[in-house]
């Protein structure tokens, strides 16, 4: 027993240590993990180049410093964060959802002397679990018993252009979307769908933010998931990969005319951007772009969909699989409502394999980013042996 509060359904094992793509339990046992944190662990575990910037960084003396403080680091993740996402101004959190705060209270600000307040969000959204951040998110459950969430919020059906149009008018601030959902079940936005939502916000000047805390930082294939619709969004929101798994870093991107309307004193994050952060951040992300990660994954995403479309072929257990890059799905033949995705997670790791559910007939696959194919391959059979020896109900 612990005496953790009751947020999760924890694990009955204990993990002690990681290497590579592998985690170890307090059993010693070596499992494959096809999880990485949710989505955040992209470098794996132990990765040397993170190791080092951390000692590196600890050499100095300067782990913390006042937000208003500018160091080195805090610069040049500011610079390169801007270069590689084509964005101007950065403003530094420590969790998607505090990404998402901001966001909400940089575009409420802009909006303010327009006239505009509304937002329209999507259904099957996620973008955290905050009061502010659950007032985008479509799932009920997770604002139950909670009261009032902040409102002027509207949702879109996700894919459905003509329910779009329709909610528009002249209120409408801005527009929030994953372009790729994860927690919702890694529901791919259409081309049909971007091209409607980037029309719409250039011919009424409504702000697009693109909430890419999960699908971003090279997990999809590409540096954004967005950048497959060619989609330029006046607000961008990172988290999770960020820091390669090893610190809580987040960031808020947006074009000057947008965020200038922030004054000082107006918003700030007491750790936020602090300098260990920012080192680790800048060393990872420079090993997914020198080591060209997203290609990577892009690669190994379409080899493992088309291992897994084989095997659907001939099973009645699962209905798809989808997704891109390292971000992928596979939807078990039961409902929402049932245990189904979780009970085979829990096989899958007697197999030797850590993966994660969404909804109760979604399995979610987000494996580090350094994963090999070799190892991909032994990820495949596992998955599918599991699959073959469970009977539905």
């Amino acid at each position: 027993m612990n005496n953790l509060l009751k947020t999760y359904n924890f694990s009955n094992f204990e993990i002690v240590k990681g290497n590579g793509c592998y985690l170890y339990t307090s059993g010693n046992r070596r499992l494959l993990d096809f999880s990485a944190g949710v989505a955040v662990n992209s470098l794996g575990y132990n990765h040397s180049v993170i190791k080092k910037t951390l000692q590196e960084q600890l050499k100095t003396g300067i782990t913390h410093l006042s937000g208003s403080q500018i160091h080195l680091y805090k610069t040049k993740l500011s610079k390169l964060l801007s270069k590689e996402s084509n964005k101007g101004d950065v403003f530094f959190s420590n969790s998607g959802a505090e990404s998402i705060e901001a966001a909400l209270k940089v575009v409420r600000n802009f909006g303010s002397d327009k006239n505009k307040d509304e937002i329209i969000a999507m259904t099957s959204s996620f973008h955290g679990r905050t009061i502010g951040a659950l007032s985008l998110g479509s799932n009920k459950q997770y604002k139950s018993n909670i009261g009032p969430v902040p409102g002027k919020v509207k949702f879109c059906q996700f894919n459905d252009s003509k329910n779009l149009t329709k909610l528009i008018n002249k209120k409408t601030l801005a527009i929030i979307i994953e372009f790729i959902q994860g927690d919702g079940g890694i529901n791919i936005c259409s081309k049909e769908f971007a091209k409607t939502i980037k029309e719409i916000c250039k011919k009424k000047k409504i702000l697009l933010i693109a909430d890419e805390i999960q699908g971003g930082i090279g997990r999809t294939g590409k540096w954004l998931a967005s950048y497959y619709e060619n989609a330029k969004p006046d607000l961008l929101i990172l988290g999770k990969a960020l820091s390669g798994g090893v610190f809580p870093v987040s960031a808020v991107l947006a074009n000057n005319e947008v965020m200038m309307c922030i004054k000082p004193g107006e918003h700030g994050s007491t750790f936020g951007g602090n300098p260990l952060a920012c080192a680790v951040a800048k060393a990872a992300l420079e090993v997914i772009i020198e080591e060209d990660l997203a290609e990577n994954a892009y690669n190994l995403g379409e080899y493992f969909r088309e291992e897994l479309n084989k095997f659907i072929k001939d099973s009645p257990i699962v209905k798809l699989v989808r997704g891109k890059g390292l971000l992928n799905a596979i939807v078990i033949n039961d409902t929402e409502e049932s245990k189904t995705a979780w009970n085979i997670c829990l096989e899958m790791k007697n197999n030797g394999l850590l993966a994660k559910p969404t909804h109760g007939n979604i399995i979610r696959f987000a494996p580090p980013l350094t994963i090999t194919k070799n190892q991909l391959d032994d990820c495949i059979k596992i998955i599918i042996d599991t699959l073959k020896s469970y009977k539905l109900d």
